[in-house]
């Protein structure tokens, strides 16, 4: 089987689109503890200015992350990059991988497929948002040496 990144096609981002608005709207209803219709706004309004045109705009590379087994090409997840040339960084805004591809060593995989072609275009740190509960995530990157820059606290004061 040969792992892949694939360049989205205006079809994949029409599929993506509302996968991600949901996904991070119900990682901020979690994490921030704010109501869904709430998170779902804010997710949406992150999501527009930052694909303000789509898959044209500037420095923004989505791609279908695929499994290839001979003349069969499954989608196993999506890749979402900022990637700035001059300051020689890449930024993963978005990974994610279908639930049954989880747990098989596929994240892993794309992370080093990632790297490899970072290193190709002289891009020479990769950074990543992760959030509080996403715990095995977070064992990843650690494993793949990935290390902590900072980090963002909350206490809520309402229950």
């Amino acid at each position: 089987m040969i792992l892949r990144l694939q360049e989205m096609t205006e079809a994949g981002f029409s599929e993506y689109k509302p996968r991600a608005v949901e996904a991070t709207a119900q990682a901020f209803a979690r994490n921030l503890r704010i109501p869904i219709d709430k998170a779902r706004a804010n997710a949406a309004s992150r999501f527009d200015r930052s694909l303000s045109s789509g898959l044209l705009t500037p420095n923004q590379f989505l791609y279908d992350i695929r499994l290839e087994e001979g003349t069969v090409a499954n989608r196993i997840g999506y890749l979402w990059l900022d990637v700035d040339e001059t300051e020689h960084r890449c930024f993963i805004f978005d990974i994610h991988l279908h639930e049954e591809y989880r747990g098989k060593g596929w994240g892993r995989k794309t992370l080093e497929l990632l790297e490899a072609q970072m290193k190709e275009r002289n891009i020479q740190r990769i950074g990543l948002h992760v959030w509080g509960d996403k715990v095995v995530a977070r064992e990843l990157y650690d494993k793949l040496g990935y290390r902590l820059i900072g980090s963002d606290m909350q206490k809520c004061l309402t229950p």
